[in-house]
């Protein structure tokens, strides 16, 4: 297959070769799949050009993680899906749950389990598949945060299921000398609780063309602990802005920003306790962010 010209990068944008395996035809996941997803290497480049539209298309150009080969297995398996792949990064394997593909197949209707089916075998091909080109800060980045960032691709990819709910935990305020929130889980949760919460930071800011990324809406000041205070404005250390993208059309400002400039944070910096990416990235520290966060859902 001849590349897509990515116009921001002299590199081209080269899908991996695509391999599907199958194990077990007789399984009643295996002809759900077929029936729903008659083209598995379809299925397959769409959340590859998923991967590249929302983790990639940034300015100045990001260099993308070079993958030769990915390889779809669907097979019987408790939980959904995982991936893996070789020490250099150049081979993935996703393996995804014949069980959970039955499991999915609800609705009132025929028509209803049908179209459920299908929007979850593609939301879990998005999620699987960002995990094989997405940054992770050199393998320091915490796993909730990970996984955040893949969800918050499938939810930009409008593959959310039903039972995903913007709602924040529920928390009580520490009396001093403490002084701070106690949360029923924090922002670094993952799935769709950390990508509700990485979405929310693109809704409450706007990234303009030719400027760094900060914050326009400053988070509520009751949200903000009684020991804590707004941290003075200053540039972003990384001007990421939002470009064309070449395999579909432009996201509004505001969406899918945040997590894209994190993504290309996470290329060379490590995570650390000394070290807030949320806070370069926004002008806010991410407690801070949290707590807006928290206090205003």
């Amino acid at each position: 297959m001849a590349p897509v010209d990515n116009p921001e990068n002299k590199d081209p944008w080269v899908l991996p070769q695509l391999d599907f395996r199958v194990e077990d035809l007789s399984h009643p996941g295996a002809k759900l799949f077929f029936r729903q997803i008659p083209n598995p290497y379809d299925a397959i480049k769409r959340a590859v050009e998923a991967s590249w539209k929302w983790l990639y298309v940034v300015t100045p150009p990001l260099a993308v993680r070079r993958v030769k080969r990915i390889t779809l297995t669907i097979r019987p398996m408790d939980g959904v899906a995982y991936t893996f792949g070789s020490d250099d990064g150049s081979e993935k394997e996703v393996h995804f749950s014949l069980n959970h593909i039955v499991n999915s197949h609800k609705g009132d209707t025929e028509i209803k389990k049908d179209i459920r089916v299908r929007e979850e075998i593609l939301g879990v091909l998005v999620h699987e598949i960002v995990h094989c080109y997405q940054y992770n800060g050199q393998g320091t980045a915490p796993g909730g945060l990970i996984e955040g960032i893949a969800d918050c691709v499938r939810l930009h990819e409008s593959l959310s299921p039903p039972h995903w709910r913007r709602a924040p935990p529920k928390g009580k305020h520490v009396p001093e000398p403490d002084g701070k929130w106690v949360w029923d889980w924090n922002w670094d949760a993952g799935y769709e609780r950390t990508a509700y919460f990485l979405d929310w930071i693109d809704t409450t800011s706007e990234t303009w063309p030719n400027s760094p990324y900060t914050r326009q809406k400053k988070p509520e000041p009751n949200a903000m602990s009684s020991t804590r205070s707004a941290p003075p404005p200053s540039a972003s250390s990384i001007p990421i802005q939002i470009s064309p993208p070449t395999l579909a059309p432009s996201p509004p400002l505001g969406k899918g920003l945040f997590f894209r400039a994190l993504n290309a944070r996470l290329k060379d910096a490590k995570w650390s306790s000394e070290t807030d990416l949320f806070l370069e990235l926004t002008n806010w520290p991410r407690d801070a962010l949290w707590e807006a966060y928290c206090a205003g859902n």
